[in-house]
């Protein structure tokens, strides 16, 4: 399997789990497992500042949201980046040891693809974080994206309490997504 990667220095990845519970006492979350809650919020944070450096090193002109607390609706894109002067908004799915190597899958949010597709970002990029050391495997358009979760199995997540659906992992590209980090806009130096 392809991939670019990025290693995260375990301090980092301590601070992120600091941010992590504070955010999960913040916002009230009940009724979910919290440890996986924290887990998920971990390795999010961990793959968008990976992300974020492969971005720099390639010198992308770009915005990023970075460390939110607050309600989804005002959470923002995860990544924003342009190609010829046009945002293209760029979002992550961090997946599991399971999903990448078990199952080859991507979980997605139901909920989201039923009740809030015009939040759903025109990019998607599979990543997986082990211990800090991020990798990126493919992309996927959001056209793509819908077409594959309109076709998809869902499935309710004990562990994570909600549904999800599942797309093939083979569905995002590795080469679309060095193609398209290849023609995006550059910083200016």
């Amino acid at each position: 399997m392809r991939y670019l990667s990025h290693k995260i220095e375990q301090h980092l990845i301590n601070f992120y789990r600091q941010q992590a519970q504070q955010k999960i006492m913040m916002e009230g979350w009940k009724g979910r497992n919290t440890e996986v809650k924290i887990q998920n919020f971990v390795n999010c944070w961990v793959t968008e500042e990976a992300f974020k450096q492969l971005l720099i090193q390639r010198n992308v002109k770009f915005k990023h949201r970075g460390l939110y607390f607050g309600d989804a609706a005002g959470a923002g894109e995860d990544f924003t980046v342009y190609k010829d002067g046009e945002p293209i908004s760029l979002g992550l799915r961090s997946i599991s040891s399971a999903s990448l190597f078990t199952w080859k899958t991507v979980a997605y949010p139901d909920d989201r693809f039923r009740e809030e597709q015009h939040k759903i970002a025109k990019h998607h990029v599979v990543c997986h974080n082990d211990d800090g050391m991020s990798r990126f495997m493919g992309i996927i358009s959001k056209v793509d994206l819908l077409s594959s979760l309109e076709q998809s199995e869902v499935k309710f997540s004990k562990k994570n309490q909600e549904k999800f659906r599942l797309i093939p992992l083979e569905n995002f590209s590795y080469d679309n997504l060095i193609g398209m980090l290849d023609g995006l806009d550059k910083t200016e130096k």
